[in-house]
């Protein structure tokens, strides 16, 4: 048991250097945020963005939406994680959401994600409420105007087999930034993933 610890303890202080991770208080899980990214891209730059509204969406209730994924890699088994998706500039805006360990997709590498939409139908910058949203959008050029200053980010709450929590972050990672108004580039292509 003390050969577990001292792991669990070596393993949070190499996790916390990285400024995105955490390990359970008992030493059941640990984990790290690897990114976050939307169905959104700006054209030329690949940079993912929020976007509360597309003035040319490939179906109407894409208009005020923008699909966010939150990858994060565990150690231990979860049960569920919390996402609180946060605004830099205010508190505003934030908004959580949590999801039950058979609600989370994982990719090829057995990394998780945290897919849900933003909606923002009453026009707030960021947007005012989360959908979950299973299924993995293909990500889209935008041109994107009239951005809103600051960005987002995202905090995980992980909660372990053992009744046990830890918190990990994306803020150290980078903001995603979000624009008033963005325009689909081709409402033909989706980018390749």
């Amino acid at each position: 048991m003390k050969r577990i610890l001292a792991a669990a303890v070596g393993l949070s202080g190499i996790l916390a250097a990285c400024g995105s991770a955490g390990v359970a208080p008992d030493g059941s899980g640990s984990g790290r945020v690897i990114g976050v990214s939307t169905e959104y891209a700006t054209d030329g730059q690949m940079a993912f963005v929020g976007c509360d509204e597309i003035t040319n969406p490939s179906t109407v209730s894409r208009a005020r939406s923008t699909q966010v994924i939150v990858k994060f890699a565990t150690g231990g088994t979860i049960t569920s994680v919390k996402v609180a998706v946060k605004g830099d500039k205010t508190n505003v805006y934030n908004q959580e959401v949590t999801l039950q360990a058979s609600d989370l997709k994982k990719d090829s590498n057995g990394d998780y994600k945290a897919i849900f939409d933003f909606n923002s139908a009453t026009g707030k910058f960021l947007p005012n409420s989360i959908v979950v949203s299973p299924n993995e959008l293909p990500v889209k050029k935008v041109n994107a105007s009239d951005r809103v200053e600051g960005g987002f980010y995202a905090d995980l709450t992980i909660n372990t087999s053992t009744g046990s929590s830890f918190t990990i972050t994306s803020k150290n990672l980078g903001l995603t930034p979000v624009y008033r108004k963005c325009t689909l580039a081709s409402t033909a292509q989706p980018l390749s993933q």
